[in-house]
């Protein structure tokens, strides 16, 4: 199990801890997650960004991303997507990434 009070830097964590859908990650990490998601036969639901407060993590509606609108999309491309949304979202340094199984 992980903890909760804690911004993980390592994609590892995430799918070895299984922090689908609560993780808080670093940018570097959530881009990561992103990036190997399909190899794990995943693919990314929803990004939500935040403000880290060491601890705690500050939600911010500006910067929340759903896949909703690429469901048409191939799974490597709605990574990608969400990979360019991470990046865009510069003022934002830690992520909870969702992810479905393929």
């Amino acid at each position: 199990m992980f903890d909760r009070n804690i911004r993980y830097s390592k994609c590892s964590d995430f799918f070895d801890l299984q922090g689908n859908n609560v993780m808080k990650l670093t940018t570097e990490a959530a881009k990561d997650v992103c990036r190997y998601s399909y190899e794990k036969s995943y693919i990314v639901s929803r990004i939500e960004g935040g403000i880290w407060h060491n601890p705690g993590f500050e939600m911010r509606l500006d910067c929340i991303w759903d896949r909703v609108e690429e469901l048409n999309t191939s799974p490597e491309l709605t990574s990608k997507k969400a990979i360019d949304f991470i990046e865009e979202s510069s003022e934002h340094d830690v992520f909870i990434v969702s992810l479905q199984p393929i």
